[in-house]
């Protein structure tokens, strides 16, 4: 961590800019001070808040009438209007922010993002035509219902870029509360959830049969918890407008709306506060705060550039289906994408990946395959193993893999082989039968790596074999690994409480890995979770015993595949009563979460413990 970010970082939030700029000044006296009063100035830039909130508040209202309602034509106008002025509002609240800036030659260097994308807005005001040219230098066939497409594409970047700032201002001063980081985070996905319900309610996101409350509830807490359980049919019920929420819920909610929030606002020259780095500290299992920015900004560009790879390998994949545009082709690609990489398991057939043309295409299950492992495996592990690859400003003793990811690799790589295993040999001679050895030893790959969290099947799960459907569940239960966009217990966990058993057995007094010394707290983690969940899990089942009248291990593996985020289904979902929908919704939002996590945030503020009692045995054994 440099020295201006250790000055920064414990400066208050609420005047994070100018004592950003004391900071600067101090370092660079002559850089462009404003020479207008500090009255002034603070008036301005006040101003250039009430401005952006309005504009705020407009876009909304704009959005969810072009989006969610079927508009006439007057009401289109109108809302082409208030597009309009969002526009030229947010050039004026660039212009505003630059003039009333302490330091404007700062200001510049550090607000690039803005100043691009102000630029963008000013060229397509000013020269509107450039759009339509640009288009039809890659599609001279495009027509002219497609260029407005554009334009509210455009449009819509936008005003997701002018949300963001006010966004994270408000977060920022919930952080300057005594809230936790475990209860904030709670928060923010029960927030999304919630917002994600009012969306998919909207008339334009579903066809011509509405959903209910409750299912509008639960695809949403299935989406933001990235989980796929669905009780509708994903492909039919929404729309296209439908199917776009959906994505955007699943990209949210896998890397956390704190996480993207903050991103966002580092991209455009925010800083955060003490709090909000501790948040996020907790969020992604950080070890030193100092490093969150850096951690942050890389997990964003690293997520883009892995999902847009996905989505050209899949786009690729496709040539045995038949799309209706190369457009729909494209959201196809991107869809599953998504939806791999962060685990969730929604497609946009109404059999899954049980499809015909895609359940045999092995180019585009090898690539959900990849993405979903490379979601599965954490994002501490990802930026560890991107320290490996050559670069000067990395000293070489840094380029070592750490103990997590040793650890992390080695559980992955070894329930990605048992699973494997076990499932080819159990289902052999039953779904797997009459297939060649190599396809049913790919079939058995794609369960056993699906199974972890991601949730996409290319079997019906409700034909399988008991010791199948157990075996799927272990697997599930166990799920991916810290830091990452997946549920379950964690991989960690089961390694860390294998690893304490093997120092009970062969008396050591410290559990140990490669020469490495594990904290016992991380073993009081280890084994609370595993306690914890089993509770979770026990009661959810107990209470859908209670609701329902369904088989016992279906509802077993329901339940598991709820609070593991995992989103296969022996096809039961759709039938639970209300009661159950809210049960699995419930468990989903406990998994997503943390268990612990989840009970951290009900208990409140914690205290520090200073002092002991005096040790006295219990007997174990």
């Amino acid at each position: 961590m440099n020295f201006g970010m250790k000055i920064y970082i414990f400066l208050p939030f609420t005047s994070m800019e100018s004592n950003t700029n004391r900071v600067w000044h101090r370092l660079a006296p002559d850089s462009g001070r404003n020479a207008m009063p500090r009255r002034i100035i603070r008036a301005g830039q006040q101003a250039a808040n009430v401005l952006l909130l309005l504009l705020t508040l407009l876009a909304t209202v704009s959005l969810v009438a072009e989006y969610g309602f079927t508009l006439t034509e007057q009401w289109s106008a109108y809302a082409y209007t208030a597009t309009t002025v969002v526009l030229f509002g947010f050039l004026l609240y660039l212009l505003f922010r630059l003039v009333f800036a302490e330091d404007r030659l700062h200001h510049i260097r550090t607000h690039r993002v803005e100043g691009a994308i102000g630029a963008l807005v000013l060229l397509h005001l000013l020269f509107p035509d450039i759009t339509a040219y640009l288009v039809r230098a890659v599609d001279p066939a495009v027509d002219p219902q497609f260029l407005t497409r554009v334009y509210i594409v455009v449009t819509q970047i936008i005003v997701i870029l002018a949300l963001i700032p006010p966004a994270v201002r408000y977060s920022a001063r919930a952080m300057g509360t005594s809230i936790q980081p475990s209860s904030l985070i709670a928060i923010s996905f029960l927030a999304l959830i919630l917002v994600g319900t009012s969306i998919l309610l909207l008339p334009r996101a579903t066809t011509e049969h509405a959903i209910t409350l409750v299912d509008a509830l639960f695809t949403a807490a299935s989406a933001v918890c990235v989980t796929g359980l669905t009780v509708v049919d994903t492909a039919t019920t929404f729309t296209r407008t439908g199917h776009a929420i959906l994505l955007l819920l699943i990209q949210v909610g896998g890397l956390g709306i704190m996480t993207l929030t903050t991103f966002f606002a580092f991209m455009v020259g925010s800083r955060g506060s003490l709090k909000q780095y501790s948040t996020l500290q907790s969020l992604l299992g950080e070890e030193s705060i100092g490093r969150i920015r850096a951690v942050i900004m890389r997990i964003g560009i690293t997520t883009l550039l892995i999902e847009a790879a996905g989505a050209i390998a899949i786009w690729f994949s496709l040539d045995d289906m038949a799309f209706a545009s190369s457009r729909d082709r494209l959201f196809f690609a991107a869809f599953h994408s998504v939806s791999a990489f962060c685990n969730a398991g929604f497609a946009l057939t109404s059999e899954g990946l049980a499809a015909a043309p895609l359940r045999t295409n092995t180019a585009f299950l090898s690539t959900i395959m990849v993405l979903i492992v490379l979601g599965g495996i954490g994002f501490p592990v990802l930026m560890n193993l991107s320290r490996l690859l050559p670069s000067r400003k990395i000293r070489p003793q840094g380029r070592r893999l750490s103990l997590h990811t040793i650890l992390v690799l080695i559980a992955t790589g070894v329930l990605i082989v048992l699973g494997t295993a076990g499932f080819f040999l159990l289902e052999r001679n039953r779904w797997l039968a009459g297939l060649p050895v190599g396809e049913q030893l790919f079939a058995a790959l794609f369960h056993a790596i699906s199974a972890r969290t991601a949730g996409f099947n290319t079997l019906p799960i409700q034909g399988l074999g008991p010791a199948s459907l157990l075996l799927l569940v272990l697997l599930m239960w166990i799920g991916a690994s810290p830091g990452s966009t997946g549920g379950g217990i964690k991989t960690t966990s089961v390694v860390v409480a294998l690893l304490a058993i093997r120092s009970i057995v062969t008396g050591r007094s410290s559990i140990e890995a490669f020469r490495n010394r594990i904290p016992d707290r991380a073993l009081f983690q280890a084994f609370s979770t595993i306690t914890l969940s089993i509770g979770v899990i026990g009661l959810a089942l107990f209470a859908l015993l209670l609701t329902e009248v369904l088989p016992f291990q279906f509802l077993l593996f329901e339940v598991v595949s709820a609070f593991g985020t995992v989103g296969l289904s022996a096809d039961v979902t759709p039938s639970l009563s209300t009661a159950g929908k809210l049960v699995i919704v419930l468990v989903i939002f406990i998994g997503r979460v943390g268990v612990l996590s989840f009970l951290l945030a009900l208990t409140g503020k914690r205290d520090e413990q200073r002092y002991e009692y005096t040790e006295e045995p219990v007997h174990i054994t």
